[in-house]
């Protein structure tokens, strides 16, 4: 059974000035709704079906709340995702990125995004090559609806995330006025690791929520 402690008692661990997302996927509505009672706004879902399901339920009882896209984002995903969205965390490639600008114009709604750096160069992982970032600049400017908010990753858990983590700041500050200052690192196993190394945002969901209910 997976440890579970308060939202008080995390938020006091991770201090003033990081976001807590809370990872609500494969967790009922009436969970999200007992955490928004305590006081968190942003929930964080991986699949689309799922975070339309728990918006339209909750999102015109629940004034304030917000709900994140975390997980690999197909583009033939992203017109239905739009409405129900604020910020996407795994923008991995710049035809994502173009879909996104694209149906948020159409919207009229402005998307704020993360990109997701592949920071260890893992097969079985989306994002862009450490390398590749600057790529991105040009086509930011072709996409007004989209506002970058920094760099996201997910270490080799086989890895110690530590110099992972470095590297991510690392490549903050070298794209930084250009892609964002923000830095969406850290997890439940290691979020406080993250957050001494420079995290600003962290996705926390086993620790708050407990085992997920799998679907039968």
């Amino acid at each position: 059974m997976a440890e579970v402690i308060g939202l008080g008692e995390l938020l006091g661990r991770i201090g003033p000035g990081v976001t807590l997302v809370a990872v609500s996927k494969q967790q009922g509505p009436e969970k999200i709704e007992a955490l928004y009672r305590e006081g968190q706004r942003i929930f964080g879902e991986n699949y689309v079906q799922e975070l339309l399901g728990k918006w339209q339920e909750l999102h015109g009882r629940l004034p304030g709340i917000e709900f994140h896209f975390i997980g690999r984002l197909q583009t033939n995903k992203v017109k239905a995702l739009i409405p129900a969205v604020s910020v996407i965390h795994s923008v991995d490639s710049v035809r994502l990125l173009r879909e996104i600008g694209r149906r948020a114009a159409e919207a009229g709604k402005t998307i704020r995004v993360y990109f997701q750096v592949n920071i260890d160069d893992e097969e079985s992982k989306g994002g862009f090559p450490p390398g590749s970032l600057a790529e991105l600049y040009g086509v930011l400017r072709e996409c007004p609806s989209v506002r970058a908010l920094g760099l996201m990753c997910i270490p080799d858990p086989e890895r110690d995330p530590v110099s992972a983590f470095r590297r991510m700041v690392k490549l903050s500050q070298e794209h930084g006025t250009e892609l964002g200052k923000g830095l969406s690192m850290g997890m439940s196993g290691d979020f406080e690791t993250a957050i001494q190394e420079g995290s600003t945002v962290i996705r926390v969901g086993s620790l708050l929520f407990g085992e997920r209910v799998r679907p039968s």
